[in-house]
């Protein structure tokens, strides 16, 4: 049988300890049941990771991927309304598909004390905030989106979604998430983009 190459098995610690967060939190993590879940040996992951912290930090590295992903598709689209309209389908789509990535993202227990995960989920949001604020300015001034500092409407975008998926979360994902990505479709359409009255 051959053997795993390491990147595979990377992938699979990471999503194993992806599932094991979300049933037990990150303190309910341990080695010993991530590397079961694996079927490896504890001393496998560690020639991996060499500690939970680098685990969280290579699935906060598959989430700046989907974040790359993102603006790719979005600069292939010309105006502001299909841009918008757009990183919200594939922010919840992502979100649908990798449900138990939601307890990562609000788990307050893994960022707290640890600098180096802190320090990247800085980064990963000020990525997204200034791709966001620079889409809505050029928005503004192409007079696509009410005049309001962009950084405001980014504050409006991301809350909206944040909201809608701590919700989905807390209905133990009982309603379709891209469903409900319609309904923020559409009033976001009503409350920040100039209707055309030409």
């Amino acid at each position: 049988m051959s053997r795993v190459s390491t990147e595979i098995r990377q992938e699979q610690i990471v999503s194993e300890a992806i599932k094991i967060i979300h049933q037990k939190g990150y303190s309910g993590l341990s080695i010993r049941e991530l590397a079961g879940k694996v079927g490896i040996s504890e001393p496998a992951i560690y020639r991996h990771f060499r500690s939970k912290e680098e685990i969280i930090l290579r699935i906060l590295e598959r989430m700046n991927r989907f974040g790359d992903l993102l603006r790719q598709e979005l600069n292939k689209l010309p105006d502001a309304r299909s841009k918008i309209k757009k990183l919200v389908e594939m922010h919840l789509e992502f979100l649908e598909a990798n449900r138990e990535m939601t307890s990562v993202i609000f788990s307050e227990e893994i960022f707290e004390p640890r600098e180096g995960i802190q320090q990247k989920v800085r980064e990963i949001i000020r990525s997204r905030r200034e791709f966001l604020d620079q889409l809505l300015e050029v928005a503004r001034q192409n007079k696509e989106v009410v005049d309001v500092p962009a950084q405001e409407l980014s504050i409006v975008i991301l809350g909206y979604l944040r909201m809608t998926v701590l919700e989905w979360r807390t209905a133990n994902f009982s309603f379709s998430l891209q469903d409900r990505g319609q309904r923020i479709i559409e009033t976001l359409d009503k409350i920040i983009f100039i209707k055309d009255v030409s």
